[in-house]
């Protein structure tokens, strides 16, 4: 029987005082989190049993659910899956379900060049979003039996994995590598709601089961289909020698706090219009824009003159296809989180932009960041310019190929992992 708890502790808060509001409210949403989470166990039960059936029937239908290109990291699953004779992979577009007047909301041009994004590669793509009425399709009818999702947020209701876990077992990959130590990172609903998380490695599997209310019991060690890339691309070769600007957007933001672009933005600018003998890629996250204007770091003119400045000297990319940029540079510097590990693999220097107020990593970005170098100040951030970028010098090499082959970074084929462990757990032989 269904109850409705959520809806009760609404009715109760509404009569309690500031103190206890909070308390009530959050009390009541975990009644309905273990609710549901019963609720999703016995449905994939029932799902598992009947793909086991059916898997030599038929090949199992496997939607990816995507509302933003620049996060699509799975294209090496996709691809696996698409030679395999047991399973037939889409995609699904669909739009964020953000709220309004935030930053995440969508339009309905936006929606379409998702899909154009995936028809271009060639893949089976599908709208679960209906743009001439505009409205969001259950993605039921679609008669997935297994669901990637990309990101744990603005997920609707009926594109969910509580709704989904009546018809499709589900999976989740993050779009970035994960290197906070945040409960946004381990312990959303979500997070207990999906059937199969996949992680990057024994050190993040540890440290979210030691923190997560299941004990981490659906999290599963596989890697990252991001760092496929480095696999089936091991005979590229470095013809650009690029150097790589990559500032975060996350400025005072309590979750990350990692942007320092307010106290060297500017200043890296500068530097680069002093060498252009370098080849400069400025890859700013696609939000920063709207962070500075909001943050008040920047107006709209100053916000555009400063892009405008970067297109003179650079190539200006703020794609999620940038995996070729990486393997063609020389280095980076950033203060970004994801692309720490990402990076990783190339085995080239990386000068961190450190902000004093940045949430704490997990141990295994403790790990990574102990092979590149840090700039907490201008004055570090100009001797490691001159140092890493002008001189070339780089003695943290041997430290980095000693951390990447510590982390398996460029032996462990995440998406050959992730299709064996779905043949196992389908008893496909």
């Amino acid at each position: 029987m269904y109850i409705p708890f959520e809806k009760i502790g609404k009715i109760i808060a509404f009569f309690c005082n500031k103190n206890t509001k909070d308390k009530v409210l959050n009390y009541f949403l975990e009644l309905k989190t273990v609710q549901n989470c019963k609720y999703i166990e016995n449905n994939s039960k029932k799902v598992l049993k009947k793909l086991k059936k059916e898997k030599n029937k038929r090949k199992l239908r496997v939607a990816f659910l995507c509302n933003d290109e620049t996060k699509w990291k799975c294209e090496s699953l996709f691809k696996l899956l698409e030679k395999s004779e047991y399973f037939s992979p889409f995609i699904l577009v669909t739009k964020s379900d953000a709220p309004k007047n935030s930053s995440k909301q969508m339009n309905l041009k936006e929606v379409l060049d998702i899909y154009n994004f995936f028809i271009q590669k060639g893949f089976k793509t599908y709208f679960a979003y209906d743009i001439s009425k505009d409205k969001f399709i259950p993605i039921k009818k679609f008669k997935p039996d297994l669901i990637f999702y990309q990101q744990p947020w603005y997920i609707q209701t009926q594109q969910g994995p509580v709704v989904s876990s009546k018809f499709a077992l589900t999976y989740y990959v993050p779009y970035y590598i994960t290197n906070v130590s945040s409960p946004m990172e381990y312990d959303l609903r979500f997070h207990r709601y999906i059937h199969c998380y996949y992680v990057l490695n024994e050190i993040i599997r540890d440290f979210y089961s030691s923190k997560m209310k299941n004990k981490g019991k659906n999290l599963k060690v596989v890697g990252h289909t991001q760092l496929d890339y480095y696999l089936t691309n091991k005979s590229a070769t470095n013809c650009k020698n690029y150097v790589i600007y990559a500032p975060h957007w996350s400025i005072n933001y309590p979750q990350e706090n990692y942007a320092t672009f307010e106290w060297n933005g500017r200043e890296i600018l500068s530097f680069a219009k002093q060498h252009p003998e370098i080849n400069w890629v400025y890859k700013p996250h696609p939000i920063l824009k709207h962070r500075l204007l909001t943050q008040n770091v920047m107006t709209e003119d100053e916000i555009e003159n400063y892009w405008s400045e970067w297109k003179k000297i650079a190539l200006v990319y703020e794609g999620g296809d940038y995996m070729e940029l990486f393997t063609n540079s020389k280095a980076m510097i950033s203060d970004c989180g994801s692309f720490l590990t990402e990076y990783l693999p190339v085995n080239n220097p990386l000068i961190r932009l450190v902000s004093k107020d940045a949430y704490p990593y997990n141990p295994s970005a403790k790990i990574v960041v102990s092979a590149y170098y840090s700039a907490s100040n201008l004055q570090e951030l100009y001797e490691l310019l001159d140092k890493v970028i002008i001189k070339n010098i780089d003695t943290m090499r041997e430290k980095r190929k000693e951390v990447i082959e510590k982390l398996c970074l460029n032996s462990n084929n995440a998406a050959l992992n992730i299709l064996n462990d779905l043949k196992n757990e389908l008893d496909i032989e």
